[in-house]
This record gives C-alpha cells, sequence and structure tokens, in this order.
C-alpha cells in the first residue's frame, strides 16, 4: 500500500510539475531527498527509478498531445511554417542538456543550487506582470523569436528553473500572444519530453539492469495514467490563468520553496562513514598526493590465453609460464604496513576454545595467571601470522617471467608487468563456503564473507590500477536514488598450485556461485564482471581525510560497497537478507592456499 501511495505521488507531481512554472526537475530532487531524509526513497534501484522515469515522461508526452491535438494536426496538414521554428527552438535545449547531462550531472541533484534557481523563476514569473499582450502568432513569430526561446529552454534544463514558465516569458517578451505563447512553448516540450525519455530508456536496456526491477507492471501503468491525466489538468489551467495575466500567482509558490530547500539542503544526510568491523586495523590512509603523482603509462595491447579450470598452465618440471605483462616503476613509495594486531575479542575466543579442549581449571585462576595465558596466546598468534609474512614474502608469483615484474612498492606483495598491461599481487583462499560479500577482503577485516585474502594495501592496489592506464569511474550511490557503480571493466584472474603442484587458472566469476540464477541441478557461476570505481575519500569529525578502502578492508565486493576499489556494476544488496551470491565451493582450492591474482583492463588485452 505504501508503495502505491508513493508512485501515485511522484506521477502527480510530474504531471504537475511538467506544465505549471514551477519546475518538476526542482520538485522531483527535492522529493527525493525528503523521502530520502524522512522516509525511504521512492523506488527500489536503478532499473525502477529509470523505468518511472521514462513511462512518467511518456505520460506527460500523452498530456501535450490531448490538450494541443488540434495544432499538431495543424503542424502536418497547413502550418507547414511552425515545424522550422520548432527545430531551430528545440536544438539550443538539445546541445545544452546533453553538456549538462554529460559534464556536471551532480546539479540535478544539488539542492543549493535548487533554491537558487526557484528564486530565479519567481522573478522571472513577476517579470511577466510588466509584459503586454502581443500580436504575434506561432504562425508570424520570426525565427529570431524560436531561437531566443529555445536558448532560454536551454537554461531551464537546470532544476528549478521552469521550462514552461522560462519560455512563456521569453514569449511575452518576443510580442507573442499569452495563448500564442503557451501553445509555442508547449509544442517545444514535446522533442524535449520525448528526448528525455529515450534518454533514460537508452540505460534500461543494459539487460543486467533491466532484470532487477521489482515494480509491478499494474503501478507503472497507474503512473503513466495519473502523470497523463494531472497533466492534462495542469494544462488548462496554466493556459487559463495566462489568459488572465495570473501568471505571476505561481511565483508565490516558488518563492517559499526556495527558503523549504536551503533549509533541507542544511540537514545531515545519512552518512555514508563506514562502519569499523570488529578485527579491521585501523591506519591512516595515504596522503592523496599518492595517488596523483602516479601517471597512467600508455600500454600495448596483449592476449594472455585463458586456460580452461583446471587446465595446467606451467611445465611443474620447468616452472615456465608464457609471458603475461608489465609497467614502467612508480617514483612515489609508500609507508609500511603495520602488522596486524590480533583483537581482543579473537585472543578470548582461543582461550575460549583452549579450554574447552583442555579442562584445567582455569576458570579458577588469579588475575595474573589469566594475564599471562592471555599474553601466552597472543604471542602464538603474533608468531603464527609472522610465519605466514615470511612464507609471503618468498613466494614468487605464479607468471612467466616473475623476475621482470616491477615491484611497485618494495615493501608490499604487489607488481606491475613490464609491458604495462596487468597488476599482479599475491593472496590467500580464506573462504569455500557461505554467502558472499566480497571476492577480496584485506587481511584482518572481513575474511567471513570473502574468498580471498589479501595483504596488499588498497591505495597500492588503487594506485596499481591508474599506472597502467584504468580509468575509475565512481562507487555505487545508494541516495537519494541508486545509481551502480562505473569505472573502467577489470578482468580478474587467479592462480594456484593443485595437490601435483600443477597451476590452475580461473576467472573469479567462477569461484561466485549466483543463487538468483542456479537451480539444484544447474549451478550457475556469476556472470558479471568488475569495474574500477577506485572507492572514495570521506572526511571525518576532525577534519581528516580517509581512504574508505583503507579503513573498511573492502577490495573486490560482490555486494555493493562505496569502499570497495573493484564492484559489480548492479544493484547487488550487502544486507544478509538479500546476498545475491555464494562461494562455489567445488570449484574453491582449500582455504589458506596460496594465490596469485592478476587484475587486466579489458582494454589493454590484445584481441
Amino acid at each position: 500500500m505504501l508503495e502505491f501511495i508513493e508512485i501515485l505521488l511522484i506521477a502527480a507531481l510530474q504531471g504537475i510539475g511538467e506544465f505549471l512554472p514551477i519546475s518538476s526537475s526542482g520538485h522531483n530532487a527535492v522529493a527525493n531527498h525528503l523521502f530520502t531524509q524522512f522516509g525511504k526513497p521512492l523506488t527500489n534501484g536503478s532499473a525502477d527509478f529509470i523505468k518511472l522515469n521514462v513511462l512518467l515522461h511518456l505520460g506527460t508526452l500523452f498530456a501535450v498531445i490531448i490538450v494541443f491535438r488540434q495544432r499538431i494536426v495543424d503542424l502536418f496538414t497547413k502550418d507547414f511554417r511552425m515545424i522550422p521554428l520548432l527545430i531551430v527552438g528545440t536544438i539550443p535545449g538539445v546541445i545544452v542538456g546533453l553538456i549538462v547531462k554529460k559534464t556536471c550531472p551532480w546539479i540535478e541533484e544539488s539542492l543549493p543550487i535548487i533554491a537558487t534557481c526557484f528564486i530565479a523563476t519567481g522573478i522571472l514569473l513577476i517579470g511577466s506582470l510588466f509584459l503586454k499582450n502581443g500580436e504575434k502568432t506561432c504562425s508570424t513569430m520570426t525565427y529570431a523569436d524560436a531561437l531566443l526561446i529555445g536558448i532560454v529552454q536551454g537554461i531551464a534544463v537546470l532544476p528549478g528553473i521552469s521550462r514552461s514558465g522560462s519560455t512563456i516569458v521569453a514569449g511575452l517578451f518576443r510580442r507573442l500572444e499569452r495563448e500564442e505563447a503557451a501553445t509555442f512553448s508547449f509544442l517545444l516540450s514535446i522533442p524535449i519530453i520525448a528526448g528525455g525519455g529515450i534518454l533514460e530508456l537508452k540505460d534500461l536496456l543494459d539487460p543486467e539492469l533491466a532484470a532487477n526491477g521489482s515494480l509491478p507492471p499494474w503501478l507503472l501503468l497507474v503512473a503513466v495514467f495519473v502523470s497523463c491525466a494531472v497533466g492534462v489538468v495542469s494544462l488548462l489551467w496554466v493556459i487559463d490563468w495566462l489568459k488572465k495575466g495570473h501568471l505571476w500567482y505561481f511565483a508565490v509558490w516558488v518563492f517559499l520553496m526556495s527558503p523549504f530547500t536551503f533549509w533541507l539542503a542544511t540537514l545531515p544526510q545519512p552518512a555514508e562513514k563506514p562502519t569499523q568491523e570488529p578485527g579491521v586495523v585501523q591506519e591512516k590512509a595515504s596522503d592523496a598526493a599518492t595517488l596523483e603523482k602516479t601517471q597512467p603509462i600508455p600500454s600495448a595491447h596483449k592476449h594472455t590465453p585463458l586456460g580452461a579450470m583446471g587446465r595446467p598452465l606451467i611445465d611443474p618440471a620447468t616452472g615456465k609460464l608464457e609471458s603475461t605483462t608489465s609497467v614502467r616503476k612508480l617514483t612515489a613509495p609508500t609507508p609500511e604496513e603495520p602488522k596486524p594486531e590480533p583483537t581482543a575479542e579473537s585472543t578470548l575466543t582461543k582461550a575460549v576454545e583452549k579450554e574447552d579442549a583442555e579442562p584445567s581449571g582455569r576458570l579458577n585462576m588469579s588475575r595474573e595467571e589469566a594475564l599471562k595465558e592471555y599474553e601466552k596466546i597472543r604471542a602464538e598468534e603474533e608468531a603464527k601470522e609472522q610465519a605466514l609474512i615470511d612464507e609471503e614474502n618468498k613466494r614468487v608469483p605464479l607468471v612467466g617471467k616473475p623476475d621482470t615484474l616491477i615491484p611497485l612498492d618494495p615493501k608490499q606483495r604487489i607488481w606491475l608487468t613490464k609491458d604495462g598491461e596487468s597488476v599482479v599481487l599475491l593472496g590467500r583462499v580464506a573462504l569455500r563456503e557461505g554467502l558472499l560479500e566480497l571476492l577480496a577482503c584485506r587481511v584482518g577485516s572481513k575474511e567471513h564473507e570473502s574468498i580471498i585474502s589479501i595483504r596488499v594495501k588498497p591505495m597500492l592496489i588503487h594506485a596499481a590500477l591508474l599506472a597502467i592506464g584504468a580509468e575509475p569511474g565512481k562507487p555505487v550511490q545508494v541516495h537519494p536514488t541508486f545509481v551502480p557503480p562505473s569505472g573502467d571493466e577489470i578482468e580478474i584472474k587467479v592462480r594456484w598450485r593443485d595437490e601435483n603442484g600443477d597451476v590452475r587458472e580461473i576467472l573469479a566469476q567462477e569461484w561466485v556461485l549466483d543463487n538468483a540464477k542456479s537451480t539444484k541441478d544447474d549451478p550457475q557461476a556469476m556472470s558479471t564482471h568488475w569495474v574500477f570505481t577506485g572507492s572514495k575519500e570521506f572526511t571525518d569529525e576532525d577534519g581528516e581525510r580517509h581512504y574508505v578502502a583503507e579503513e573498511t578492508g573492502e577490495l573486490f565486493g560482490v555486494s555493493n560497497f562505496v569502499g570497495a576499489i573493484l564492484d559489480v556494476p548492479i544493484k547487488s544488496s550487502s544486507e544478509n537478507a538479500d546476498l545475491l551470491f555464494s562461494c562455489f565451493t567445488e570449484r574453491i582450492p582449500e582455504v589458506g592456499t596460496p594465490l596469485t591474482i592478476i587484475l587486466t583492463p579489458t582494454k589493454n588485452r590484445r584481441e
């Protein structure tokens, strides 16, 4: 029921705002912020949002066609001169709209900008009081008139600037009759509304995205009907008020909306700051200059044949493999990574396990004896951890010519390949069974929900991908609407030695089971690729900047995380009840198996 009411509200808002001179884009943005701040987003994700936008555009397009049906018929029967005038008026709006959408899409959600534009709309509407009814009609107006109105329509791309209000006032300024100014304005809206819907529809053609919608078809049809019906009423209303010279009345509303929007902008948004997981090693992120100094390196294309799962790629006798990849050395070193400290929780757990296995009356230990036992278990953990580090420091990456690899940092197990096409790093199998949030995490963080654990600093992985020419996009956006992660596609290959000493290779997707597509008799691996989102930075209450992946340990996600360096470009919840993926246990080697991970932007591969 709540979903039904929400859809009715947003459909009615679209029908009202598209034609009344109050700015539909500005009101939609304010509505989204309100629902995000005090309830929940109006839609359940990117696919729902795009479907609804497309259909609401369609509903308001029907409204224009219904109200101006006779004038539209005249365009193609007797009033042919209006067609080129409408084309001239449309071109500026299309150009400006595409530029804004490409270069600064964030404007659509900026409440301070929207509030300022509401004021501008109000001033324009007040200005209509000083413009007399003209004598020109749509048939007698000039191309200069059409171009000026079109330029004003282009400026109205800014949220909070009313498209209908600004173009009607521009028509009055060019001496059009009031009703004719409204007619030209709303006929001019047809290609703009249709074009906006087509742009949204293009995104919906992505099969991964389209499959994630959850709104039922009947509810979408209701939304179309409501936006159309409300749009018809709004059109007739604004035309009637314009004839009476009452257009300025709407200025009162937008003047009230402006301070309200400014106030809404001052409210704290739901925090995106990551929560600290038990056992995560806290570190200060390296200076952002580390990334700024890292320059992408031109890379030649190559092709590395992919071995089928379980096929040996390296001759055990010679240890040789076909050459793979490489890069120029980076100049900016990074500080040594501190060793993970055992947490009190893990130490006490081990103490309890030991007590259960060897009952010896420790429950009656004195304080001094308990502290000694604690220190003993902690020392054992540290020794085991140091043994793993020492063993990892001796490991040779499973690539054809490991001696040609270029270390990114002398104290970290991460390299760039000589030809500048791939990043090579080491890790271990951390998990073989259960639901997944991550493909790879940092050691000491989320091994209970990640197949692979990696000891390398996240900032170095980010810098290495930049060095081989990968372009980062943006992490997932959850509020006010869902926007999937973006960035260059990254292929992840994993290599390890089996029990016979043969080197095996697999695409990382093959280790992830897609629960939505799998059946008991037909298990399906994840088909989605990873994209280089680049994680992000946040500023804490003390004004210090932190790299999110450094704080949370989230390296390569299969659920959407703002902190992940690589993420899947689909809606993939991190809520336990909604996890989409789990371990493909039969394909994953034993826990603790040493791994070589190879990251290659797909654009670097030779076809």
